[in-house]
Formats: structure tokens, sequence, C-alpha cells
């Protein structure tokens, strides 16, 4: 994919006053694909785990001069395409997250993905990889004699069982 640097938020907040906020002003750097307008801008932070690149990624309304973010519903991205645009910008080395926070803080303001992007030596303390300084722990069966007649009877309408 052919990626091309663009004026970044902070530059158009510093000398044009375009953007407000709390963090959208210090995004200070900004790419756009130019493939389907992909755009991912970053800001780095300073964090009691390293520095952490905070990421964002959108799709840019082609008809607009600043960076807007359109809003149709055309701006999902699979978890592919996030991990492609995080290898291609900020390399295949490094460990980057996305984060579903707990209600009273969270976010949703515009279609917008965030990820966080951390130094390339760091590695999370938990993952898939079950040797990794992790141990499941055994919480037994969760599942009560009625709930399993209802899955028996969604598997038996459809055919399955």
């Amino acid at each position: 994919m052919t990626w091309i640097k663009a004026i970044p938020p902070k530059m158009l907040h510093d000398e044009f006053g375009v953007y407000q906020g709390l963090w959208m002003p210090e995004m200070d750097r900004c790419w756009i694909r130019k493939e389907d307008n992909t755009c991912v801008c970053s800001r780095l932070l300073r964090t009691r785990f390293g520095n952490v690149e905070h990421v964002t990624i959108s799709r840019r309304d082609p008809n607009s001069p600043v960076m807007s973010v359109t809003c149709d519903g055309s701006g999902g991205f699979t978890w592919a395409e996030k991990q492609q645009i995080k290898d291609e910008l900020f390399g295949e080395k490094r460990t980057a997250i996305e984060v579903y926070p707990s209600k009273d803080r969270m976010v949703d303001a515009a279609d917008v993905y965030h990820l966080w992007v951390f130094d390339k030596n760091f590695r999370l303390p938990f993952g898939i990889h079950p040797k990794e300084h992790q141990k499941a722990i055994n919480r037994g069966y969760s599942i009560t004699q009625g709930e399993l007649k209802d899955l028996q009877d969604f598997y038996k309408e459809r055919g399955t069982v």
C-alpha cells in the first residue's frame, strides 16, 4: 500500500486553530493511504510502561481539506487491516493493543479506532501463548441444566444436533 505523509492535526491546530479537544491537537504525525483514504495519526505518550504511540485509524473524507472522518459506517476495519497498518507504519516487531474501556470511560464520537503501540522490546505480560508468564485458572463449568437444554434446543432447531 502507498502511504503519504499528511499535515498532522497538531500543525493544523497550532497554525490555523482547526482542531480542538484534549488529544487531537497533540497528534503530530499523520499519513494517508492513497488507495482508500485511510488516515492514521499518532502522538507519543510517556507512560509507566515506557513510550507508547497513541494511534488513530479512520477513513478520511476525500472532499474535506482537513482530516475529517467519514461517519457513514464506511470506516470499519477488520482486525487484519489494523494489524497491517500497525506493521507498515510502526513495525512488525512492535506490540499494539486496542482497548475496550469500562462504560464510564468510553468515548465514541466518530468512526475512529485507537491503538496503543509499545516500544519495540515491550512484551505484554499475557497473551494466547500459554507459556508466557501465565497459567489458566480452572473455574469449572458455569452452565445450568436449564441453559444446557436451551443450547440443545438451539442446535436442534438448526438441524445441527
